[in-house]
């Protein structure tokens, strides 16, 4: 897939409009559309793919059609609702289908890059990754149930349907790597430098007092070096790195506890509620306590 440009574009390209659009979640990178067509009578889409992207597609009622990848035909014939297929765009040059059918698909993008970095954290090797051997269009009950929760965030009103939608994303993207690889090579230790074990530690004790002093000590390294290396691996600072978790933490907080903002911000390691929410509106664009209302909309 291409990256995804201005929706205007995206629906430039299929000449409709889209039923439903999420761009670039905040904690995935990922762009949730939904194309939806009533009536039948010939449709034709061509789109020319991007070695930097991917695309999850899933075709939410049954519908009739012929996809190619460059010159080949890949499928033709009728697809059962439910299904699920996973492109990746490193390897083709353009991608396409046509229907005579009415059709109702939800597409959703993902960056390459982004996806590297979460296999990182989960503890793999992305760069060794292709899709499993078998059908082009497979039966993926969870995949099928996190598109359905896709649906039901875009349907969704304000702030509210973007953030039930990056959480989605992220169990994707969970899914997508351990579900849909052929993962040979786990990511290699970081040996003495531990580099693993300080963002291990992060992501297991956000709430703490946690300096780039501290976890270059735990990564047996000086500062300057864990430093530059961990950006290096991870595409993020350290700093960056426990800020993501800790709003993380403050996000489940907002959204399953009655405890008040400034304990959450203490909780969570925030020196006190203005700072989480310093923080928390740089990322989200709102404030923790329209967050919390949004959910509970």
């Amino acid at each position: 897939m291409q990256p995804l440009r201005h929706l205007n574009d995206m629906e430039d390209l299929w000449g409709m409009r889209s039923a439903g659009a999420l761009i670039d979640l905040p904690s995935t990178g990922v762009s949730v559309l939904r194309w939806t067509r009533t009536t039948g009578g010939p449709f034709e889409f061509n789109v020319a793919t991007s070695p930097d992207f991917m695309l999850f597609s899933m075709v939410l009622l049954p519908m009739e059609a012929c996809s190619r990848v460059d010159d080949s035909v890949i499928w033709d014939g009728p697809i059962r609702g439910g299904s699920v297929r996973l492109i990746d765009s490193r390897s083709i040059e353009q991608t396409g289908f046509e229907s005579p059918s009415p059709f109702d698909l939800l597409h959703i993008h993902f960056s390459l890059d982004d996806l590297r970095l979460a296999a990182r954290r989960f503890g793999v090797d992305f760069e060794d990754f292709q899709p499993n051997d078998g059908p082009l269009y497979r039966d993926d009950s969870i995949g099928r149930q996190l598109g359905a929760q896709f649906v039901a965030a875009l349907d969704a009103d304000g702030p509210a349907g973007r953030m039930y939608a990056d959480g989605i994303a992220q169990s994707l993207v969970a899914h997508l790597l351990h579900n849909y690889g052929r993962v040979t090579r786990p990511v290699q230790s970081a040996g003495p430098d531990g580099l693993q074990a300080a963002f291990e530690h992060v992501e297991r004790h956000p709430h703490e007092t946690l300096s780039v002093a501290r976890l270059a000590r735990l990564a047996d390294m000086s500062e300057f070096h864990f430093a530059r290396r961990f950006k290096q691996r991870y595409g993020l600072t350290p700093h960056a790195h426990l800020v993501a978790a800790r709003l993380r933490l403050a996000k489940a907080d907002l959204a399953f506890s009655d405890k008040n903002i400034l304990q959450i911000a203490m909780d969570c390691g925030f020196s006190d509620s203005s700072h989480l929410a310093r923080q928390f509106r740089k990322v989200e664009g709102v404030t923790p306590q329209r967050y919390r209302q949004a959910l509970q909309q």
